[in-house]
């Protein structure tokens, strides 16, 4: 299982524990997330992808601008933002 520490150590960038999209300029999305994450960059979000796929953590990639649609108001596992192309 992958501990959000093993990710801290690997993974560059910001980590926010049970916020509020809204509180990161997320536009159209009200929504709680267990974890947030801003990787530092295009390298950093692979390794941090990498790790997430390979540990079967759910997880969901948007930007700024994006609106996804959460059914229950709330995602369960790890919301990435970024404006980087992948």
């Amino acid at each position: 299982m992958l501990r959000l520490d093993e990710l801290k150590a690997v993974v560059k960038g910001e980590f926010f524990i049970r916020e509020e999209l809204r509180m990161h300029e997320v536009k159209k999305v009200e929504v709680m997330a267990d974890i947030i994450i801003k990787p530092t960059g295009k390298k950093e979000l692979a390794k941090l992808l990498f790790l997430l796929e390979q540990s079967g953590f759910p997880h969901v990639v948007i930007n700024s601008k994006g609106r996804v649609l959460f059914p229950d108001k709330r995602f369960h596992g790890a919301v990435i933002i970024t404006d980087q192309k992948v």
